[in-house]
């Protein structure tokens, strides 16, 4: 039986085209990469091709390109999806929720600007536990936070390397909701292929309720 709900940030509760336009500008405006000739459209591909082979996405092109000024991964520009609010707010009625997210600091403030930090009972940030996805320990932690066994539990998130691949060799039921990079990639085995799959938070609540 399904008791806990626990959701990635980007690209799940938080649209992050913004956020990666602008990286991938001011990645391109640094003098390292004027002097390789790098587009923001050349990194945009980059971060794509890494998205799919389930690399790190930025870090990758970093590294390829042996760059050492990163341009800021800018919050301001992150927007919550339209229909988020709503969505959470009727699944709480039903599920406990929670957070499970590779996240800089701040994560609890930015909930909050966005209205939503009230539906998650338990907030895992990779900030705070010093622990990554798809690293299988911070998926532990919040399920002991929660009190709750795996399979008792869903991880809903963008990325089949970050989210369902780990969650789902804990134990976790899996949704893979198809945004942004990680709705790109293609299941290239079986412990990469979720047990739902959504393109919106409202297809969830549809099949949930």
């Amino acid at each position: 039986m399904l008791k806990y709900i626990f959701f990635d940030i980007g690209y799940t509760l938080v649209n992050e085209d913004r956020v990666w336009e602008q990286r991938c500008k001011e990645q391109a405006q640094t003098a390292e990469a004027k002097a390789l000739g790098l587009t923001p459209e050349r990194i945009y591909q980059e971060i794509v091709q890494a998205s799919l082979r389930c690399l790190p996405q930025y870090r990758t092109v970093i590294e390829k390109f042996h760059l050492h000024e990163t341009a800021p991964y800018r919050h301001e520009l992150e927007s919550l999806y339209a229909d988020a609010p709503e969505v959470l707010a009727a699944l709480s009625k039903r599920y406990s929720l929670g957070i499970i997210a590779n996240q800089s600091e701040g994560l609890q403030e930015r909930l909050r600007q966005w209205g939503i930090a009230q539906y998650f009972s338990v907030v895992v940030s990779s900030w705070d536990c010093r622990a990554a996805k798809p690293d299988p320990r911070i998926f532990e932690l919040a399920l002991e936070r929660a009190n709750c066994q795996p399979q008792e539990a869903m991880m809903v998130g963008d990325r089949l390397d970050n989210d369902i691949r780990p969650a789902k060799a804990l134990g976790y039921q899996t949704a893979w909701i198809k945004n942004g990079f990680g709705g790109m990639q293609v299941p290239s085995s079986q412990d990469q292929k979720a047990d739902l799959e959504i393109r919106t938070l409202t297809q969830l609540l549809e099949i949930l309720a």
